[in-house]
């Protein structure tokens, strides 16, 4: 090889050209993103693999909004143990776990202090022996998302979830992937109605009082609750043994409870007095209802007023009425039910004094049904049964 000296007899080293340049900085820039690439994998084999993947099957299906996600191989323990107290603890502990060092510059958090106070859900026997459970959610203008969860040691459950207590308020807020879309990984634990696999079934309804005594048990939210039961219970008994391993923090709202089962079984939990309270349905009667009025009966004869300051009570008297006789008179299957739900009860969106999130619209944000015998859920988002109607088969 044939190197030139100069005259001191020092080689002369060749400038690169531009090509070579480019070269050069091509090679080093491929570097540094495969270096990149296998930290991220790295990063998410140990630490927000599930979040990520969930992340990716957020999509927005309908004008509502109403969003889909499906969220796989979450695992339930590891939170409980970190005894959160709201909805805002639970974000920022998913931030954390997510972002780690960065999580302090990812923006959002759940600033939702408004608790529904115009939900009602019922569960009722058919005229041909089945079951039915249907509920209406009452609300301010919100975005709404449907997550379809697989925990690992636990079932699958479809979950729908007000993505206020998530902090979001708008489409503007959800659709931008670097901006608080992010907090949708906390949705899971978010959860305020479901069914799982078994045809076991949560509703969570705000109601007047709701009180836990603070015992060495660990703490979790109400909406920690509903994970908890759609995760591990089947039935309305074991639901029940699950939640007396807990304390329920009921610091940012009061809340109670309507779970059912497949086998004709249903029940409402409340807190009165530091304890639970559970009024089972009486099988004589073939139907529970649960609205924003407690039904323990300590509290309602302790105060007799306390139902006319909460809404959609007429809906509990409509609802009490048709149901007693509807296991006579043959109402009883699926479209039945879903068009009394739609067409007589359902809330369209209209003006309110109250402003909540920057909005004034209340209204029925949807109603959903689920069909016990035929396996089935059905959603209607707002009002609109035509454009935005989905069925998802529950043996699936």
């Amino acid at each position: 090889m044939n190197v030139q000296l100069n005259d001191s007899g020092v080689p002369i080293l060749k400038q690169k050209t531009f090509v070579q340049k480019v070269k050069t900085f091509l090679l080093w820039a491929i570097l540094v993103v495969l270096t990149l690439a296998a930290a991220l994998l790295v990063y998410l084999c140990f630490a927000g693999a599930s979040e990520m993947a969930a992340l990716t099957t957020l999509k927005q299906v309908s004008d509502h909004p109403y969003y889909t996600m499906t969220y796989e191989n979450f695992d339930y323990s590891d939170m409980v143990t970190q005894e959160l107290g709201n909805n805002d603890a639970v974000i920022k502990y998913y931030k954390t776990k997510f972002f780690k060092g960065l999580s302090g510059l990812i923006p959002g958090e759940n600033k939702n202090d408004y608790a529904t106070k115009g939900s009602m859900a019922f569960y009722g026997r058919t005229f041909t022996n089945t079951y039915m459970k249907g509920r209406i959610y009452n609300s301010y203008d919100v975005p709404i998302m449907m997550v379809t969860a697989k925990p690992e040691n636990g079932y699958k459950s479809w979950n729908i979830i007000d993505m206020t207590d998530l902090g979001l308020k708008s489409q503007q807020e959800i659709d931008p992937w670097f901006n608080n879309s992010f907090q949708t990984v906390a949705a899971t634990y978010c959860v305020s109605e479901g069914i799982n696999s078994e045809l076991f079934s949560v509703s969570l309804i705000s109601c007047p009082v709701a009180e836990c005594d603070d015992t060495p048990l660990v703490n979790i939210t109400p909406f920690m609750a509903v994970r908890l039961m759609l995760d591990r219970a089947a039935t309305v008994d074991s639901a029940i043994e699950l939640l007396t391993g807990y304390d329920i923090d009921f610091s940012s709202g009061a809340y109670h409870f309507l779970i059912s089962e497949k086998y004709g079984n249903s029940a409402i939990i409340e807190y009165v007095d530091g304890k639970m309270s559970v009024t089972f349905c009486d099988p004589t009667i073939h139907h529970q209802i649960c609205t924003n009025k407690m039904e323990d009966k300590n509290v309602r004869a302790a105060d007799k007023d306390y139902s006319d300051r909460y809404q959609e009570l007429s809906l509990y008297k409509d609802f009490n009425n048709v149901l007693t006789s509807s296991y006579d008179s043959g109402l009883g299957q699926a479209p039945a039910y879903m068009d009394l739900m739609m067409a007589d009860k359902s809330k369209p969106l209209k003006e309110t004094g109250e402003e909540h999130f920057n909005t004034t619209m209340y209204g029925t944000q949807y109603t959903v049904l689920y069909d016990y015998f035929k396996m089935k859920m059905h959603i209607v988002i707002g009002g609109d049964t035509k454009a935005q109607s989905y069925t998802y088969d529950l043996d699936a």
